[in-house]
């Protein structure tokens, strides 16, 4: 029997093969018999499947092992597919001879071209103190290769391995743009603010077999996270001028944009604003992409996804969306250079005179 992708089960067909497993619950039914209810994954999709008469030890066995082999059949369940497992054995990934990152879906983009792109655009921040933080926050043991790897959320956008990268890689290419709108903007801050705002997830979230979040990302979270390691930087420094750290501490903690979405501050910057409204919008449009993917609408369907946690609407898609490629969306990396890369340096503040007045004090998100 041929193993399946699980994007291309069909009702009614059999279907064999090592799967990850993303979530196992332990259930009953109102009878009192027991059974698994199970989210299986590739790196193609995540289905549901369900282990009837199932027993308390099997479920420990699943409990214990990231990878099941299934044999199964594939049904329709309130219309979606669902897999009903006749077998299975729990399984490690050295005993399947499978590796786990090939089981979760991933950037559609080569990683080291985007890496190779951000880090250039790092090297281009015409503030020294400002680039030599984002450096020291990137030099942390081993954070290059999480930050390379992760994802940028569980489920409500860049959901893939690399999905991190691909966000901020995008962000970075929007402010480059942005800045060359306002040109007033403090360049070097915005870039700094769009690398280092969520690259905590990589503490955040787990993504070695899956995607979840660790105790540290339950109890902390990565925007708390980012704000330490950027003060730690600073004093490993010793040299950056404070008002430097504090702002870029500022741009981390206000870019969820309000206290009931996670911040423990809003923006009081320009550089703070834009961080937050271009995040927010990378974000969203990602979701609305993944949802209009996810509904596929035929020409006789309705052209209304179903209510959208993230897009808080029912999203419409206009018939113009059908068949468009993927390739479409950013991070773009055939353009060349982006422009005003390497423009001549911006003051990291205005000029006295023109300071305006000092500011007074003051789980699953959208971004």
């Amino acid at each position: 029997m041929q193993e399946h992708l699980l994007k291309n089960l069909e009702r009614g067909a059999r279907i064999e093969g090592v799967f990850l497993v993303e979530t196992a619950n332990f259930k009953q039914t109102r009878n009192g018999k027991h059974f698994l209810q199970l989210v299986l994954r590739d790196h193609s999709a995540s289905v549901k499947a369900v282990r009837w008469d199932s027993n308390r030890d099997e479920f420990r066995g699943v409990e214990r092992c990231p990878f099941l082999r299934v044999s199964g059949r594939v049904e329709e369940y309130q219309g979606n597919t669902q897999i009903i497992v006749d077998q299975l054995e729990p399984v490690g990934a050295e005993d399947a001879r499978v590796d786990p990152a090939e089981f979760l879906p991933r950037s559609r983009f080569d990683l080291d071209a985007m890496q190779k792109e951000l880090e250039e655009i790092i090297a281009s921040i015409s503030d020294d103190g400002v680039r030599r933080i984002v450096l020291a926050v990137l030099d942390r043991p081993g954070l290059r290769r999480s930050f390379r790897n992760a994802p940028a959320g569980k489920t409500m956008h860049h959901a893939y391995v690399g999905g991190l990268l691909e966000h901020v890689l995008s962000l970075a290419q929007v402010a480059e743009r942005i800045c060359d709108h306002y040109r007033w903007l403090d360049r070097s801050m915005l870039i700094a603010g769009v690398v280092l705002h969520d690259i905590a997830k990589t503490a955040e979230l787990s993504f070695d077999t899956g995607f979840g979040y660790t105790d540290e990302g339950q109890l902390i979270g990565h925007i708390v996270l980012v704000s330490r390691w950027i003060r730690e930087a600073a004093e490993t420094l010793g040299d950056v001028d404070p008002e430097t750290v504090l702002q870029l501490e500022h741009l981390v903690l206000a870019h969820h944009g309000k206290l009931e979405f996670g911040s423990p501050k809003k923006p009081m910057t320009a550089e703070a604003l834009a961080m937050h409204f271009i995040d927010n919008l990378d974000a969203k449009l990602a979701g609305y992409w993944q949802a209009f993917r996810q509904a596929n609408p035929g020409p006789q369907d309705s052209r209304f996804g179903d209510q959208n946690f993230m897009l808080e609407v029912r999203p419409y898609f206009p018939r113009r969306l059908d068949g468009l490629s993927d390739d479409l969306l950013p991070p773009r990396l055939d353009d060349g250079e982006p422009a005003r890369r390497g423009a001549p340096v911006r003051a990291t503040r205005a000029p006295e005179e023109s300071r305006a007045e000092d500011p007074p004090d003051s789980g699953s998100l959208p971004f």
